[in-house]
């Protein structure tokens, strides 16, 4: 198992995944993490790596990091039907760098469109 550094992928404030008001990242079943509770509007890469995982909607995205591991971020809760809230900035397939913007959201249409802001990054292969 080879540890990696994970940089914060939006300004915000950290907490569990335990406070997550989704079962499936609360109950950790796509892996461990922490989720974000965002006060940015700018998603960014938490690690080099590719773009393997891109939702239409721009509201998750997965990364296979150069180690391996392979890197979920999801965008809010129940956020996928959001209108007009993000707007990826990558495309699937694409080579990124530690810090490099992902997705642009509008904070505020994010906050009031999903059923919450927090917003899980999670190891979904650990042992890689």
């Amino acid at each position: 198992m080879t540890a990696v550094t994970l940089l914060a992928p939006i300004t915000g404030r950290a907490v569990p995944l335990d406070a997550v008001p989704d079962p499936v990242f609360a109950g950790r079943m796509l892996g461990d993490g922490v989720a974000i509770d965002p006060s940015g509007d700018l998603a960014v890469a938490p690690v080099a790596g590719e773009v393997v995982a891109l939702f239409p909607t721009g509201h998750a995205l997965a990364l296979r990091a150069d180690c391996g591991a392979e890197i979920l971020l999801h965008l809010g809760v129940d956020s996928s039907q959001a209108k007009g809230v993000f707007r990826p900035v990558v495309a699937l397939g694409e080579r990124v760098e530690a810090g490099q913007p992902l997705v642009r959201l509008d904070l505020a249409a994010f906050r009031a469109q999903a059923r919450s802001p927090l917003s899980p990054l999670v190891v979904l292969n650990p042992g890689a």
